[in-house]
C-alpha cells in the first residue's frame, strides 16, 4: 500500500449521530451510511421467481461486494476462461450472462421508518432491482452510480434486496465484468437532511493569500409539514482547524427542498495541486429547534484550472503538463470488482512510476480511484462513454443511450465534481459518429448538460479523425483530445491557433515521438499512453498488434492486453522506466535492459502490424535480466535509458565504453555485448562524475521465494485488501527472471482472512485466478488477501515446488 493510503478514509459523505423523532419508540437513532458489502447471495443464470421475498435461496453462493461473477471458477472448479465465449478476444474469453443477487436486510422499527436510500456505485449491466418483491428500479449503464428511494417500503424485521444483472454479450471492446462491480451502501436519514447529490464546493479564486470557495447544497424535507431549519456550514483544514464558518436559517416546504449557498473566504489557504494535494472538509449541520438532525461531510480542494494555447494547462497559475496513462477499470485477479483498496493501489502504482494524470478509459472512474487521486495529487480526465447512438458491439450501451445519457452524464458529474483531481470531463472516445453533423450535435448536447452541473472544468473528447474532418467535433469542445495523431499538432495549430491539444491515446513504443511535442509546443499539454496498467481483454494487442483485418487479436488462451507499462500484477516493465527518463522524473535516472535473442522468445507468434505502425501497441521486447544460458559469446543488445548526459556500461568490471545521451539520442543508447555470466552495470555521469547506476546480475537456480506485503494490518471489516508479492531468488538473493526458473505454487490463507485472488501477469496463463494454484511468470506471483469480519491473525502461505515454504502474517484489527 502506498504510504499515503495506509490509513483508510471515511466515505465522502457520512451522516453522524442525531435524535430521530420518528423513531422515539426504539430510542435514539443515528443517521448513517451503512456498508452492504457482506452477506450477499448469488446465483448465476436464470432464477425464476427470485424477486419474491419468500424465494428459497438457501443453496445460493455467499459472496462479498464488489463482486464480478464472470471471473469466478465454474461450478466444477475449472477456470472461467472459455475459447467459445461470445465476447471472444474483446472480453479475454470470459463470459457475460445473467446473474442474480439477494441480500437479506434486518431493520428494527426505528430504522424501517426512516428515510432510506439504497446506493449502487455501478452494476454491469442492465440491472433490475426489487425490494421486498416490489420492482423499485432499472439501471442500464454499467459504470454510473444510482440511488433508489426505499422510504416507506421497508418493514421491521426481515427485508430482501434482489438484483438481476442481464449482461448480454458482446457488450464491450474490453473486459467489462458482470455483477455488482462497485460498492453498495444504504443511507438511513432523518426526514430533514442535506440532499446528498446537491452538494458542490467549487473554487472561485485561489492564491497563496486568499481562496474563495462557493458552496451550493439543498436541504430536503420529507415530512408533511414545513420546517424551519438552521444550516451551519464549516470548512475544516487537514489539521482539524476551522478556517471558515457560516450559519443560515430557512424554512423548507413540506415534502420539498430549499437551496442554500455560501461563499467562503479562506485566508492563506493550502492549495491543492499535484505537488501538494491539500484537502479540506466541508461540514454541513442541519438543526431543527436546536436539535441536530443531519451532518454531511464532503472533501474538496481549493484550486483553479485554466487552459489556453499560449500558457498550456495551469493549476493555481502554475503550468503543468499531463504525464498521463489510460486505465481500464478491472483489477486483474479480482476481475472487474472495484474493491476500493484495489482501485487505490492502481493509482498509487502510477504515482510511484512518475505519472501525474489518469484518463478513465472509457467510462466514469470509481469513487475510490478519485479519492486516491485527490490524496496523491493525480490529475484525472473523467470519461463518460465509448459509444453514443451507433454501436461498436451488438449489445453495447448504444441500445440505451437515447433514453439514458442524461442521467448517466448527471451521475458522472455529480459524483465527481467535488474531487479536485478531476480537471476535465470527457464526453466520449472514438465515437463512430464523430466528425459528422450528428456527432457534433451530440457533443454539443452532452457538453451543455455537463456545464449546467459544473461550469468550472473544460470539456474534452478522444477523437481519432484526421484534419480537417476533426474540426467540426473539436469546435464543440474546450480541449481537443487526439488519439494517435501526433503528426497533426503543428499543422492544426497553424490552422487553429487557439486550440488546446493533448494526446488522449498514444503508443508506448513511440513514447519519445509523442512526448517531444509536449516539451516544445505550449498548446500541447500532455500525453496519455495506451496503457499505463495492463488489463483483461483486447487480448494480445501489446504483443502481436492488430492483424490487417483488425479482427484477429490474441487467440485463446490469451486473456490480457499485455500493453501496460505496468503489468497486471503491479510490476513496472521496461517501457515504464523509459517513460520515467523521458519525464526527467529522477525516480530511476538510469536503467538497462536486454533484448531477447531471436528464437528464444518466451511468448510465441510475435509480429508487427507493418502497414500502420502508428497503431502498433506492442512494447519493445526488453527484459530486466542478465541470465541467458546458451548465448555465451553471442552479442546481445543492451538498451540503456538515462537522464544523465553520459552513460558507461561495464561487464564484470570491464568498461564497454562511455556514450553521450540526450534528446538527440531520445535519451537512450544501445550496446552489443557478447554474453558472459556475471554483473552488467550501467553508470550515469553528470558533470563528469558518476551519479547513478543500474545493475543486472546472472541468477542461479531458484532457491527461495521472497515475500513482501503492502500492508501488515487490515481492518476486520470483510473489505480491506492486502497484496502479497512473491519473488523467486537464487541462493545469493538474486531475482530469478528466466522463464525456465518459474515454479508452480499453492497459495493458502488461514485465520482471519480469505484469498481473494492470485495472478502472475502471464497473458497466456488461463488458469484459475481464485484457486490459489498458480505458477510464477518471470519469477513473480501476487496474491490478494481479503480481511474477514473477525479480528485476528491472517497467515498467508506460499508452497512452491522444490522450494521451502514461506509464510507472512497480516493482522486483522477490530474496526
Amino acid at each position: 500500500m502506498h504510504p499515503l493510503l495506509k490509513t483508510p478514509r471515511l466515505p465522502l459523505a457520512i451522516a453522524v449521530s442525531f435524535p430521530l423523532l420518528l423513531a422515539l419508540l426504539s430510542g435514539q437513532a443515528a443517521a448513517e451510511r451503512r456498508s452492504l458489502a457482506q452477506d450477499w447471495l448469488f446465483q448465476k443464470g436464470e432464477a425464476r421467481g427470485a424477486e419474491r421475498p419468500a424465494f428459497d435461496d438457501a443453496g445460493w453462493r455467499k459472496v462479498a461486494v464488489p463482486h464480478d461473477f464472470a471471473i469466478m471458477d465454474k461450478p466444477d472448479g475449472t477456470p472461467p476462461f472459455d475459447p467459445k465465449a461470445v465476447g471472444g478476444q474483446d472480453s479475454g474469453y470470459l463470459p457475460g450472462g445473467q446473474g442474480w443477487y439477494r441480500r437479506h436486510l434486518a431493520l428494527d422499527a426505528g430504522d424501517a421508518a426512516r428515510v432510506l436510500r439504497l446506493n449502487f456505485e455501478a452494476v454491469y449491466m442492465d440491472a433490475d432491482i426489487w425490494f421486498n418483491g416490489e420492482h423499485v428500479g432499472r439501471h442500464r449503464y454499467g459504470y454510473t452510480a444510482f440511488t433508489l428511494d426505499l422510504t416507506g417500503k421497508a418493514k421491521a424485521g426481515g427485508n430482501v434486496i434482489t438484483v438481476r444483472v442481464n449482461h448480454a454479450d458482446p457488450s464491450s471492446r474490453w473486459y467489462a465484468g458482470s455483477g455488482l462491480i462497485r460498492p453498495v451502501t444504504l443511507d438511513l436519514l432523518d426526514p430533514v437532511h442535506v440532499a446528498a447529490d446537491s452538494v458542490f464546493a467549487s473554487t472561485r479564486s485561489a492564491s497563496s493569500d486568499r481562496g474563495e470557495v462557493d458552496v451550493r447544497a439543498s436541504v430536503s424535507n420529507r415530512s408533511a409539514a414545513a420546517t424551519k431549519v438552521e444550516v451551519l456550514s464549516t470548512v475544516v483544514a487537514g489539521d482539524g482547524s476551522t478556517v471558515a464558518r457560516e450559519r443560515r436559517t430557512m424554512t423548507v416546504p413540506a415534502r420539498g427542498k430549499a437551496d442554500v449557498a455560501h461563499r467562503f473566504a479562506v485566508a492563506n489557504p493550502k492549495l491543492w495541486s499535484p505537488d501538494a494535494p491539500n484537502l479540506y472538509t466541508l461540514v454541513q449541520e442541519v438543526r431543527v429547534g436546536g436539535v441536530l438532525r443531519d451532518t454531511r461531510r464532503t472533501r474538496f480542494g481549493i484550486r483553479t484550472v485554466t487552459v489556453d494555447a499560449r500558457h498550456g494547462l495551469r493549476i493555481n497559475g502554475k503550468q503543468y503538463v499531463l504525464k498521463g496513462g489510460n486505465i481500464h477499470h478491472d483489477n486483474y485477479m479480482l476481475g472487474a470488482a472495484g474493491a476500493p483498496d484495489a482501485d487505490r493501489r492502481k493509482v498509487a502504482l502510477m504515482k510511484d512510476a512518475g505519472y501525474n494524470a489518469i484518463r478513465s478509459a472509457h467510462n466514469p472512474a470509481s469513487q475510490a480511484t478519485l479519492e486516491a487521486a485527490d490524496e496523491l495529487g493525480m490529475l484525472v480526465i473523467d470519461e463518460a462513454f465509448d459509444m453514443w447512438r451507433k454501436p461498436k458491439r451488438d449489445a453495447d450501451y448504444s441500445r440505451f443511450f437515447e433514453e439514458n445519457w442524461r442521467r448517466d452524464i448527471d451521475s458522472m458529474v455529480v459524483s465527481g465534481r467535488n474531487h479536485p483531481s478531476v480537471i476535465f470531463w470527457s464526453v466520449g472516445n472514438e465515437i463512430p459518429e464523430q466528425a459528422t453533423p450528428e456527432g457534433a450535435k451530440t457533443a454539443r448536447e452532452l457538453a451543455a448538460r455537463i456545464r449546467t452541473l459544473d461550469a468550472t472544468r473544460p470539456v474534452t473528447q478522444g477523437v481519432n479523425v484526421d484534419s480537417p474532418g476533426n474540426a467540426v467535433q473539436f469546435a464543440e469542445l474546450d480541449v481537443a483530445g487526439y488519439n494517435y495523431r501526433v503528426h497533426l499538432f503543428g499543422s492544426d495549430h497553424a490552422t487553429h491557433p487557439e486550440r488546446v491539444m493533448y494526446t488522449s491515446e498514444s503508443t508506448s513504443k513511440d513514447a519519445f515521438r509523442y512526448w517531444d511535442p509536449v516539451d516544445r509546443m505550449p498548446w500541447v499539454i500532455g500525453d496519455f499512453v495506451w496503457t499505463s496498467v495492463d488489463y483483461l481483454g483486447e487480448t494480445g494487442i501489446g504483443w502481436m498488434g492488430y492483424s490487417k483485418d483488425w479482427k484477429e487479436l490474441g487467440k485463446y488462451p490469451w486473456h490480457l492486453a499485455y500493453c501496460g507499462e505496468i503489468d497486471a500484477t503491479g510490476r513496472k516493465r521496461p517501457a515504464a522506466y523509459y517513460r520515467q527518463v523521458l519525464w526527467q522524473s529522477g525516480i530511476d535516472p538510469v536503467a538497462a535492459f536486454v533484448e531477447q535473442p531471436a528464437g528464444t522468445e518466451d511468448l510465441p507468434d510475435r509480429q508487427y502490424f507493418k502497414e500502420h505502425p502508428e497503431l502498433d501497441w506492442s512494447l519493445h521486447d526488453l527484459h530486466q535480466s542478465w541470465s541467458w544460458p546458451g548465448q555465451e559469446g553471442k552479442p546481445l543488445k543492451v538498451v540503456v535509458y538515462a537522464e544523465h548526459p553520459e552513460v558507461e556500461l561495464f561487464l564484470n568490471g570491464r568498461s564497454l565504453g562511455r556514450k553521450a545521451v540526450g534528446r538527440q539520442t531520445e535519451y537512450q543508447v544501445s550496446y552489443a555485448v557478447p554474453y558472459e555470466a556475471g554483473r552488467l552495470v550501467a553508470v550515469g555521469y553528470r558533470d563528469g562524475k558518476a551519479a547513478d547506476q543500474w545493475e543486472l546480475r546472472t541468477a542461479g537456480a531458484p532457491a527461495a521465494v521472497k515475500l513482501t506485503v503492502d500492508r501488515r494490518q487490515v481492518r476486520a471489516n470483510g473489505e480491506d485488501l492486502a497484496y502479497v508479492s512473491a519473488e523467486l531468488v537464487d541462493a545469493n538473493g538474486v531475482p530469478v527472471y528466466a522463464r525456465d526458473g518459474d515454479r508452480q505454487f499453492k497459495v493458502t490463507v488461514k485465520g482471519a482472512g480469505t484469498l481473494a485472488g492470485a495472478g502472475n501477469g502471464n497473458p497466456m496463463d488461463a488458469s484459475s485466478l481464485q484457486s490459489g494454484e498458480r505458477a510464477t511468470f518471470h519469477g513473480r506471483l501476487v496474491a490478494v488477501v481479503r480481511a474477514g469480519s473477525e479480528a485476528g491473525p491472517i497467515e498467508v502461505e506460499f508452497a512452491g515446488e522444490g522450494l521451502p515454504v514461506q509464510r507472512v502474517r497480516i493482522d486483522a484489527a477490530s474496526r
